[in-house]
């Protein structure tokens, strides 16, 4: 049995939110234990395996843990890449972010991006105009309303709505706009195309999640004793009258800390807990009703093209959105992706050849026997479902239970489920322990 100490802490899942948890803690001295189990899942792209998103510039929390790892070694290859969509004629419309003090950024930004028809671009800086006028202000009522109500309100044609606004929803939430909460998509536009010019620079980061993220973090963490404890069957957390008392392992050891974390996803941290704590606490039983959506990304390569680095957002496609990478040496690496729709359910054959056709319609001149499928992945927690009213189901870290926290991109951080809300999860953690035991 380990001894509780004031300056211990038992953290439950080392995926990414986990070990993120269990970096910060160390630096400030804590010492830190993490379980971890072959069935236990972060979710919501994190997956060891996966290459690492895409990087904004307003993803501070993300280039922040990426400095520290990097160290003096910042990785070469990560690139700047722009944004762009495809429209419905085969036409790529880039978005360009104004380098203009304040205001001024976003409205050259808007009024050069030539996605959109000049009347919805005027209706949109008129919109956006007298709000900032406070001529009229935001409805009261957004969380309740779909984002795709709120841009018809702000006299956005369904030709903008289906062709930029909708692409733009399911790359930054993983929703549509007909499903997707018009709170979280405002909060979304404002914070990155309203501010700083910077906050809409897209970084292209080299390697895996592991690679950049958790490997480093694991040589870290092992250099500062923590141990990581491998299960192989599920713990039981026992509760007290002031909260955990202690783990239990199928073996009869017990584990004890003063802190405790649970940085899993939202699915198995239910499985630990006992029934009485859904019923009793609205926190935990509101868990219950957040709902996650699939993604299917198929890795493929071709022969050099003329195609550069970038994110190309797709309209009208099976696939919403193409990630495009150069290697160097004669190939470029595409990813093409899409978050829940029908692609979700098929086969593997089914979409290897939905994958070849996909390609050769957006490389014109590319053939089905260049097309090189090099990987498929599946999500199943690769977005939470957004919906009006999801907000709130969404929980602080800081639980009911005194001593409990909860880590993970499925919890509240003001981001969607996206590793940048891992990560922002993972320090709210180590924050409210450290404001804990200081």
């Amino acid at each position: 049995m380990t001894p509780p100490s004031s300056h211990a802490v038992l953290v439950l899942g080392a995926g990414l939110a986990g070990l993120t948890t269990a970096y910060h803690l160390r630096q400030r001295g804590y010492h830190t234990t993490l379980l971890d189990h072959p069935d236990w899942l972060d979710g919501f792209g994190t997956d060891t395996s996966q290459p690492a998103s895409i990087v904004l510039g307003c993803y501070h929390e993300t280039r922040r843990v990426l400095r520290a790892l990097d160290g003096e070694m910042p990785s070469k290859n990560d690139r700047t890449i722009p944004l762009e969509f495809r429209m419905f004629d085969g036409r790529i419309a880039p978005y360009q972010s104004a380098r203009l003090p304040g205001a001024f950024q976003w409205m050259m930004s808007l009024f050069s991006f030539h996605g959109l028809s000049w009347q919805d671009r005027w209706r949109l800086f008129s919109h956006v105009e007298q709000i900032w006028e406070q001529a009229q202000t935001l409805p009261a009522d957004l969380e309740n309303r779909t984002a795709d109500e709120w841009l018809t309100t702000a006299g956005q044609s369904p030709e903008a709505r289906e062709r930029i606004w909708d692409p733009l929803a399911q790359w930054l939430a993983g929703n549509r706009l007909v499903r997707l909460s018009a709170a979280t998509f405002v909060h979304l536009l404002s914070t990155v195309f309203l501010r700083d010019a910077s906050n809409a620079r897209l970084t292209h980061p080299t390697g895996s999640v592991d690679q950049r993220f958790m490997a480093p973090m694991k040589q870290a963490l092992d250099k500062s004793d923590v141990r990581i404890i491998r299960l192989t069957h599920q713990p039981t957390l026992r509760f007290g009258q002031t909260g955990v008392s202690e783990v239990r392992l199928h073996d009869d050891i017990r584990l004890r800390a003063n802190r405790y974390v649970i940085a899993l996803s939202y699915q198995n941290l239910l499985q630990l807990l006992p029934e009485r704590l859904l019923t009793r606490y609205a926190y935990f039983a509101q868990i219950t009703e957040l709902k996650s959506l699939s993604e299917v990304a198929i890795q493929v390569t071709c022969p050099a093209t003329k195609q550069h680095p970038g994110l190309l957002l797709l309209s009208g496609r099976p696939f919403h959105q193409l990630i495009s990478t150069s290697f160097g040496s004669g190939e470029i690496g595409y990813r093409l992706s899409a978050v829940g729709n029908a692609l979700t359910e098929l086969n593997n054959d089914q979409l290897i050849d939905a994958a070849q056709a996909e390609m050769c319609e957006l490389l014109p001149g590319t053939v089905r026997e260049g097309v090189t499928i090099r990987s498929i992945f599946r999500e199943h927690h690769a977005a939470l479902l957004l919906a009006p009213g999801a907000a709130r189901l969404r929980p602080l870290q800081q639980s009911p239970i005194q001593n409990l926290l909860v880590a993970g991109a499925w919890t509240d951080t003001g981001w969607p489920a996206n590793l940048e809300s891992a990560l922002v999860s993972a320090h709210r953690c180590a924050e409210l322990v450290a404001g804990h035991t200081s």
